[in-house]
This record gives structure tokens, C-alpha cells and sequence, in this order.
């Protein structure tokens, strides 16, 4: 099990408006970068002194074969989403749902990553994930 970083996007860029709250993304191709089952991937770094609210998924490419992963952070690999599904036809968008441990959202003091799962193998996906944060400072 490997730890792969593919932060980047637009991550861990505010947007320091009146309501303080913002979204970042960023596009996972894993046709190029090709991950293991049970590797954990770092896809987007919240800064320190955030509420993240929702986490979504959506699926721009389809896997082409059975393909599942949870979304979380190091606490909880599967705290914001326990079950998307990376071969879901393009354009579906996952989300937490009630039953998911951060469905109410969670706050960081300190930077962290939130990081995605697999459940198989992966060598097709393109996703992009988002999250809703709010600005604490």
C-alpha cells in the first residue's frame, strides 16, 4: 500500500471574500498516474483553520470495470464518502450522505490532506474532486 501525493488543482487557495467561503478542486487522471488498490491517495491539502463542508466527486471518465473508493482524511479513510463509484457513467456527481462519519462537515486546526481510497485497481478514471470549505481566521 502506497502513499501517492497528487495534490494540486486549485488547492489550498482561499477565497477571502465577505462569507469566507470557498471551493477548490482538482482533476485526478488516472490513466497517467496508474494506482493500487488500498493505495492512498493525497488529492487536495486543506489549510489550517478550515471547515470543510462537502466533499464531491464526479466522474469525467469512467473506470471502464468495477472500480470503488472511499474519500476521508488520515483519521478516516472513508469519512466524507464511503462509496463512490469511479465507473459511474460520466457526469454523475457523489457526495457525504447522512450515514457518512463527516456528513455534518469537519474543522482542521492544522494543514491537512483529504485523501481518496481505492477499492481495485486503477489505470482509466478521470474525477474531479471538490470541496466546499469555510475560512475559520
Amino acid at each position: 500500500m502506497a502513499t501517492v501525493d497528487l495534490t494540486g488543482g486549485t488547492s489550498a487557495i482561499p477565497y477571502n471574500g465577505i462569507n469566507r467561503e470557498y471551493q477548490i478542486r482538482n482533476r485526478l487522471n488516472l490513466g497517467v498516474t496508474h494506482v493500487a488498490a488500498s493505495d492512498t491517495l493525497n488529492v487536495l491539502t486543506v489549510k489550517a483553520n478550515t471547515h470543510v463542508k462537502k466533499v464531491y466527486t464526479k466522474v469525467i471518465t469512467p473506470e471502464g470495470a468495477t472500480a470503488t473508493c472511499t474519500i476521508g482524511d488520515s483519521t478516516s479513510a472513508a469519512g466524507f464518502d464511503a462509496s463512490v463509484n469511479l465507473n459511474a457513467a460520466a457526469g454523475t456527481i457523489t457526495q457525504s450522505t447522512v450515514s457518512d462519519t463527516y456528513a455534518d462537515g469537519k474543522i482542521y486546526t492544522t494543514e491537512t490532506s483529504i485523501n481518496l481510497t481505492p477499492a481495485n485497481n486503477l489505470g482509466n478514471a478521470v474525477i474531479d474532486v471538490y470541496v466546499t470549505c469555510e475560512d475559520l481566521n
